[in-house]
């Protein structure tokens, strides 16, 4: 019997995860200092800057982050590009006959950890030593007494700057002055459309749902790997085009991924430019940036289904454009192109358009990206879902399809409730099919389990009419 109080319970298992489905998530590539080259998480400018380094001027990745966050931006995937002969500064650390005890490795390739040292004290304790890891001079850590090289080697796995590595010799490092660490270097000047292709195709599709970009990048190949990978991957791309008030470069590009890669992407016109670094300058940043953030924003309170324009495209973090303002007819047909562009309404900088690629007579029924943004986030949820019944026994009665079509429903009727689905009721904005005629004898033989969703996604209200009549005093208002 339940009683006022509380209750702390010992489990000896912890319960399945399940598989991460936030739509606000950012998945984004581009050149840094610094920092690993496999994709990491970062939570706020502070983690990115102690991961990937400050701010450099041929890379546009630091001001994409730092304005992703500041527009509402909750979580970033970085993956960083480096060249294929990208290497990480190291240092061999020898014992007392010159073989090399431990090899000390920059976390990431780059010439920023040739300026990074290492230093070999004696331990407080007898027999063990201390390691001192500077850069530029500045000592940034510090180990406690270090029994052994394994010991080193468990302590460089927390360090913010190395890797330590067990070299030939079993014996300890001799006590040695700080030495710099050599060889470090990015390539960056042989990267090609190749190795952009290598970082975004490491964010694997278990990392979950959200958007996935390129910063700053406008050819086309950039573009059509964003839609592929999104395709493949339940994502949707934003994309950068040139920046620039030319319509018709807007279009060429906007209509060089038409397809059916195009029914999770959207393109963003003009960048934007938001307050500097240095107190009264200004930077100019990509659009994707921007939508980024704000999508994530909506996502809080809101549907992954919700058109981040209009009022809920407004950016709290711009100055200006980057470009000036086209004519109602030009906007018309960019729009038209899939270009969702910026307006100055009411002295706020909004996105006002939220349409994808597709070709929109050939393809109408994928037009509106908020709808390609809901698909995604019910393919991720339904995944969840479906996760749990794989390895339950099929039953002759019914009853596993009978569960796995309440879960589905149950998940669906949310969307129902907040207006994402479109319907009077829910049995018009969704059904769920379990039937014979999907689980037939030759599936269940073979198996498996199916389930079929239908929705109906609510459309947005691109185009809004008021319709004033004047009446005459002598008449009624009807």
């Amino acid at each position: 019997m339940a009683r006022p109080g509380t209750e702390i319970r010992l489990r000896e298992v912890p319960p399945p995860r399940s598989a991460p489905s936030d739509t606000g998530v950012w998945f984004i590539t581009g050149l840094s200092e610094k920092g690993p080259v496999e994709p990491k998480p970062i939570q706020s400018m502070n983690e990115f800057i102690s991961m990937f380094g400050v701010r450099v001027s041929y890379g546009i990745l630091w001001d994409a982050c730092d304005v992703f966050f500041r527009e509402g931006g909750r979580k970033v995937y970085v993956s960083r590009v480096v060249g294929p002969a990208a290497v990480s500064a190291s240092r061999n650390l020898l014992d007392n006959v010159a073989a090399i005890a431990l090899v000390v490795t920059a976390i990431g390739p780059g010439d920023w950890a040739n300026d990074v040292s290492v230093e070999v004290i004696a331990g407080g304790a007898g027999g063990t030593f201390v390691l001192i890891i500077r850069e530029a001079g500045v000592e940034v850590e510090r180990s406690g007494d270090l029994v052994d090289t394994a010991a080193a080697v468990a302590w460089g796995a927390g360090s913010a700057y190395v890797r330590i590595t067990q070299g030939a010799s079993v014996l300890d490092p001799i006590v040695a002055a700080a030495q710099l660490l050599t060889g470090g270097n990015d390539d960056r000047a042989s990267i090609t459309e190749t190795h952009w292709k290598i970082a975004l195709d490491k964010f694997l599709k278990n990392l979950g749902p959200g958007q996935v970009s390129q910063p700053g990048r406008t050819t086309t190949q950039a573009h059509t790997d964003l839609l592929a990978h999104a395709n493949l991957n339940n994502r949707v791309a934003y994309l950068d085009l040139a920046d620039t008030g030319v319509k018709g470069t807007l279009i060429t590009a906007a209509a060089a991924q038409r397809g059916l890669n195009a029914r999770f992407a959207g393109a963003f016109a003009p960048w934007h430019k938001v307050p500097g670094v240095a107190a009264g300058t200004t930077r100019t940043v990509p659009k994707s940036a921007i939508m980024a953030g704000i999508t994530a924003r909506n996502g809080v309170s809101g549907s992954s289904g919700l058109a981040a324009a209009g009022e809920l495209g407004e950016s709290v973090y711009s100055l200006a454009l980057s470009q000036p303002e086209w004519s109602d007819a030009d906007r018309e047909e960019l729009n038209r192109a899939g270009v969702n562009v910026t307006r100055n309404i009411y002295g706020g900088l909004r996105n006002y358009g939220f349409r994808t690629l597709v070709d929109g007579v050939a393809d109408p029924n994928w037009i509106l990206l908020g709808s390609s943004r809901l698909v995604m986030e019910i393919f991720s949820k339904g995944d969840n879902i479906l996760e749990r019944f794989v390895f339950d026994p099929i039953d002759g009665q019914g009853l596993l399809f009978a569960q796995l079509q309440g879960e589905l429903t149950a998940m669906l009727q949310s969307y129902f409730e907040d207006n994402s689905l479109y319907g009077l009721t829910a049995d018009e904005s969704f059904n769920v099919d379990v039937g014979p005629t999907v689980n037939t004898p030759a599936t269940i033989a073979n198996n498996e389990l199916h389930a079929v969703l239908a929705i109906r996604p609510s459309p947005m209200a691109e185009w809004v009419v008021l319709e004033l009549v004047k009446v005459p005093t002598t008449e009624a208002v009807a």
